[in-house]
């Protein structure tokens, strides 16, 4: 079952974003967003934490106040029911003369930035600590990693019972709700929660064939038909046949923690040049695995891995389609799908240990699908430990 936050866990984070705080002259932050309001609180509110460069920082919550009130969060808690009371509940955290106040620009909407700034920070310089909070998030405790490793095995233990799903005419919905099922009784949240703004996701992509080469509005390698208009990414409708990639790509989620992961399947076999990108993709992960280690530069393991993808021919095929292609191999998890760190050619900090990464490498063939893989790892000094244990081998259905 899920646990509560130890407190020492959520004390020394908030040490640390006071360190933070300090170095780049920040006197307080306002924390509003829902994974970040957990991680250093241990739950999620309608509501404020209200971090100062130093004392003891308080949590304002607008709502649900019974159901905190009876919970012991460690934090001082103060309930309010409007913005206009926020002044006077944090004069004495922000009454320093100098230094600036913190938001997490990058997430919070612009109505509330303009009335906190009308309210609360008038004539006061404001910072964009969400840089701050994505850097400290990027590494990760013992006890996140303990969690990312629960969701990584209930990801194992899904799909241990695919080839018994597979069979010609069974949707890609079909398929996708019946892991869903299994995921949610395994204890998986079902929220995936992500940080870039627009971006939208329900469980991940179960594609196969031509669907696979749909891309969609999302900044993912794979899109997929979807239903509608209205949502157009994801399983379709269609039917599963033989000789076509299916690709499940799922990320789970335990006690906030997200884990991900893909798999290649089949109905019968592949085609000789699906299988020719197979064999691409494992030496890639081979090559990720032995290279990933702290200190090493995300843009330099980029380059390397696209110049082998280069090499082999494939560059055309890799990581998209023509001008839509994404810009990344890789990308952190943990709280959020899409953390830092990031393997694109620009990402500007070197690995680190305890790190966690999900390293997934696709191919869009024309007129076959897409092929790849997926698995989340934590970096380490002797490489790559894979979090997500499932075989890679193509798993072939007679």
């Amino acid at each position: 079952m899920p646990q509560i936050v130890p407190a020492q866990e959520t004390r020394n984070r908030t040490a640390r974003l006071q360190e933070n705080l300090a170095a780049h002259h920040i006197v307080l932050a306002l924390l509003r967003q829902p994974a970040d309001l957990f991680y250093y609180t241990g739950t999620v509110a309608d509501g404020f934490f209200a971090v100062p460069v130093s004392g003891s920082p308080r949590f304002l919550v607008r709502r649900p106040q019974d159901r905190l009130a009876s919970r012991d969060l460690h934090w001082e808690l103060v309930f309010y029911r409007d913005l206009g009371e926020l002044p006077a509940l944090l004069a004495d955290l922000s009454n320093s003369p100098e230094g600036a106040l913190g938001l997490e620009l990058d997430v919070v909407p612009a109505s509330l930035y303009l009335r906190l700034k009308e309210q609360l920070f008038t004539g006061r310089p404001l910072r964009d600590i969400s840089p701050l909070i994505r850097r400290q998030r990027m590494v990760k405790s013992h006890y996140e990693l303990e969690q990312i490793r629960k969701a990584a095995a209930m990801l194992d233990d899904t799909l241990i019972g695919v080839p018994e799903l597979l069979r010609p005419g069974v949707t890609e919905l079909e398929l996708s709700a019946a892991l869903e099922y299994r995921l949610r009784l395994l204890g998986h949240q079902g929220l995936i929660r992500l940080r870039s703004f627009s971006l939208e996701m329900f469980y991940g992509h179960v594609l196969s064939g031509l669907s696979g080469l749909e891309l969609a509005y999302t900044d993912t390698p794979s899109g997929g038909l979807g239903f509608s208009p209205a949502f157009p990414q994801g399983p379709s409708l269609k039917p599963l046949a033989p000789g076509e990639p299916i690709t499940i790509d799922i990320a789970s989620c335990f006690n906030g923690y997200v884990a991900d992961m893909t798999r290649l399947y089949v109905l019968g076999d592949l085609p000789r040049e699906a299988w020719r990108a197979y064999d691409l993709t494992l030496e890639l992960f081979r090559i990720f695995e032995a290279e990933a280690r702290p200190g090493m530069s995300p843009g330099d393991l980029y380059r390397r891995l696209w110049q082998e993808v280069r090499n082999a021919g494939l560059g055309d095929y890799f990581m998209g389609q023509g001008q839509e292609r994404v810009s990344f191999l890789g990308h952190g998890v943990g709280l959020e799908l899409d953390e830092y760190p990031l393997l694109t050619a620009r990402f500007p900090f070197p690995l680190e240990e305890d790190m966690v990464m999900a390293f997934e490498p696709k191919f869009f063939l024309p007129k076959i699908g897409m092929v790849g893989l997926e698995d989340t790892g934590r970096i380490t000094p002797q490489g790559v430990e894979w979090l997500t244990k499932t075989p890679r081998e193509v798993k072939r259905v007679f």
